[in-house]
């Protein structure tokens, strides 16, 4: 497993992408197929890259001068608001750092509508297939925005809360074309041809700020292809940090303007308990953690025996081996999907690399033969890194952020973004 530390501010400086990282587009947790997937627009070569597709802001440093540059969950564009309020309390409030009174020992706050904001932007042209048709037939076409808590603390920072919600929104083929398109044309007029590398926090907004002509073009887009029109999916990660609990779930929307909802049935876990999963883990260092899956997956690509330094300690080499092989494979977009697997298992899989399998078994990816290959015509050499900062603060985002200088990018998002940037780039 390759790991590169946090970005931080000296270069500029959710929810698998969707809080639940597991079947096939005809899954019944698959979503609404677009009835316009396909074909192809024909509108010449597409030359996307990975910070084309996976846009991550930079948290605001400087006391909330520059907040305005992150689209606030009331924000509202060609399609309505981007999350309804009545939506979000249908949903449910995740955790976060608003208290009412009385407060009673143990008690959890909760992120206010207010105080949501987009940290995030990905662009999915057709979610949750292993073998995508090259033209685009069948394929369900996406905007994604991740959105989390972001309130000013006392040491001047605007930080983002543990917690996460992930905000999925149906577009035709031909607006995902036009929009990929857009955000290549904005990226060119910042940075030119240059290669921006690995996912990171978008170079292009770190030069220019959150005011800047990239984030600017790029709420301007954000407001054009997504709203409460085509909503059809909300995703949860609750935090519930005082007792090291981390709570996913998620609702398909029929009706947003109504918050009509459904709970999503999370893969892999028993009928009875499939809609909600937590992951609970002790108190402590990172190295070493015992962590635990309630319910745990009945797939038999099962990782949870390595999430708990415990329990790994028992099992025989080749034992832990087979539950390394398996988180490699639930981080390889050709092998699961988000359908195929749960929530925990995909947000997992690199911390329990990280800070488990490799520092206490000294098991690494390194010429594992699950391991995900990216297409070296479109995605360069050391542009397939996540960013996991193994020292910070217990981090099992996807592509988000614990904390206003802790972002995680998982191996899994990294993955799934050098696949689409390959899809993208050789549609016939």
């Amino acid at each position: 497993m390759t790991m590169r530390p946090v970005l931080l501010a000296s270069l500029g400086l959710l929810l698998c992408a969707s809080l639940g990282c597991g079947g096939s587009v005809s899954s019944p947790d698959a979503g609404p197929l677009n009835p316009d997937g396909g074909p192809n627009d024909d509108g010449g070569t597409i030359a996307a890259q990975m910070n084309d597709v996976s846009i991550l802001f930079p948290i605001p440093t400087d006391g909330g001068v520059t907040r305005a540059g992150l689209l606030a969950a009331s924000a509202s564009g060609a399609r309505g608001t981007l999350l309804p309020s009545n939506l979000y309390d249908a949903v449910g409030h995740v955790i976060g750092n608003t208290f009412t009174p009385p407060i009673a020992p143990g008690s959890t706050g909760e992120a206010m509508y207010a105080d949501l904001a987009v940290v995030a932007v990905r662009i999915d042209p057709c979610f949750a297939s292993l073998a995508p048709d090259p033209h685009g037939t069948g394929c369900a076409n996406q905007l994604r925005l991740i959105f989390q808590e972001m309130v000013l603390f006392n040491t001047g920072i605007d930080g983002p809360n543990d917690s996460a919600l992930h905000v999925f929104y149906s577009l035709t083929r031909a607006e995902l074309e036009s929009l990929v398109r857009s955000v290549i044309a904005l990226r060119q007029a910042s940075s030119g041809s240059a290669q921006l590398g690995p996912l990171q926090p978008h170079p292009d907004m770190v030069k220019e700020g959150l005011n800047g002509a990239f984030a600017t073009g790029l709420r301007a887009l954000v407001l054009k292809y997504a709203g409460a029109q085509n909503l059809v999916r909300v995703t949860k990660m609750s935090a519930n940090d005082g007792v090291f609990a981390w709570t996913f779930s998620g609702f398909d929307v029929t009706t947003p303007g109504a918050a009509s909802i459904t709970p999503m049935v999370i893969p892999t876990l028993l009928p009875d308990a499939g809609s909600s999963q937590t992951f609970l883990r002790n108190f402590g260092p990172n190295e070493g953690m015992q962590g635990r899956f309630e319910p745990e997956t009945i797939s038999p690509d099962d990782l949870a025996p390595l999430a708990n330094a415990d329990v790994a300690n028992t099992l025989d080499a080749g034992t832990r081996q087979a539950a390394f092989d398996a988180l490699v494979r639930v981080e390889n977009p050709t092998r699961f999907t988000p359908n195929t697997i749960d929530c925990a298992s995909c947000h997992l899989a690199m911390p329990t690399a990280l800070y488990n399998a490799g520092p206490l078994f000294g098991i690494s990816e390194a010429g594992n033969a699950n391991a995900f290959t990216a297409d070296a015509r479109f995605v360069p050499a050391g542009a397939t890194v996540p960013t996991l900062d193994v020292t910070g603060a217990f981090n099992l985002h996807a592509f988000s952020y614990a904390g206003a200088e802790n972002p995680e990018i998982s191996q899994r998002t990294v993955n799934e973004t050098a696949a689409i940037v390959a899809y993208l780039n050789t549609l016939q």
